[in-house]
């Protein structure tokens, strides 16, 4: 029996198609742009927070969360299967089913070897942008969503084809932050957000989106790219700032405070999936003229 792979979170991809229906494929270049201030409301020391590359993500843990193995990475097969409702890998949908194998290199990591012969964007719905990475790493999106929540020792799903000429990582983009840190926690959150965006931009902007900065080059009118603070006055929740801008009176401003903190929590909640969950995150523009907050909903969220 086959299984239906199911669309990603419907307000990311109508966010994402609303910013790039009004953008240019080549990013404009722009002034120097100053890094958000991350960290509580007792102490926001000026440094920007950097979203990991792929092949840094994989190198940071947090220990108690981890478990590796062979047999490990067969009972995540195994549960993705289960849920799925099919006998083995096989029944899939393409290219799901073409799945060679898989091994757990280190802790919290799957790599998943796909057939040499996959014909990518099969189905014709990739933007004219996107290529195999892009589609390697949804898959690994697609993974995620089904065994995340109960999985959180799970950080790194990559998919490859046997060849290794074609790979896609999704990731938590967890930093090893102890929740009690309120400083640490911020930045992760952050950096969580930032992995997210770039998950859906980095081919569009054709920049690995590892700062703000270059966010900003891609889409200088969009709110997003001008928080100023990440915050975290209390456990479970985030205060987020955003300075002034070309986004104000711009297609983008929705109000711009609505318009980040949905996004926001939608990205954060999805790399979070089987952690603690984001509570509140409160979003401030215009010196907090607009504000909007966006609460942890255990009914949509799971």
């Amino acid at each position: 029996m086959e299984v239906v792979i199911r669309n990603r979170i419907l307000g990311l991809a109508v966010a994402a198609a609303f910013l790039l229906s009004g953008c240019s494929s080549t990013p404009p270049q722009q002034p120097e742009v100053a890094p958000p201030a991350v960290g509580s409301t007792a102490s926001s020391p000026a440094a920007e927070a950097v979203a990991p590359s792929s092949a840094q993500t994989a190198e940071q843990s947090v220990e108690p969360l981890r478990n590796s193995g062979q047999d490990w990475a067969d009972e995540k097969i195994q549960m993705w299967v289960d849920n799925s409702g099919i006998k083995s890998t096989k029944g899939f949908l393409y290219p799901y089913n073409l799945m060679t194998g898989w091994t757990s290199p280190k802790a919290g990591v799957i790599d998943i070897k796909l057939a040499n012969d996959m014909v990518f964007n099969k189905d014709g719905m990739q933007e004219s942008y996107q290529g195999p990475t892009d589609e390697l790493r949804f898959m690994g999106l697609i993974m995620f969503e089904s065994i995340g929540k109960d999985s959180p020792e799970l950080e790194t799903i990559t998919f490859s084809t046997e060849n290794n000429k074609y790979s896609g990582t999704y990731t938590r983009a967890l930093t090893g932050a102890d929740p009690e840190d309120r400083e640490a926690w911020a930045q992760e959150k952050y950096v969580q957000w930032l992995n997210s965006m770039n998950d859906t931009y980095e081919s569009f902007c054709k920049a690995e989106i590892t700062s703000l900065k270059i966010y900003r080059q891609c889409i200088p009118s969009d709110p997003h790219a001008y928080i100023d603070k990440v915050e975290s006055p209390a456990p479970g929740e985030l205060m987020v700032t955003l300075e002034d801008g070309p986004w104000m009176d711009g297609t983008y401003d929705l109000p711009a405070s609505g318009f980040v903190s949905s996004n926001m929590m939608i990205r954060i909640t999805e790399k979070n999936d089987g952690l603690q969950p984001l509570e509140k995150l409160t979003v401030t523009a215009r010196g907090g003229e607009d504000t909007s907050v966006e609460e942890y909903d255990e009914s949509i969220n799971g």
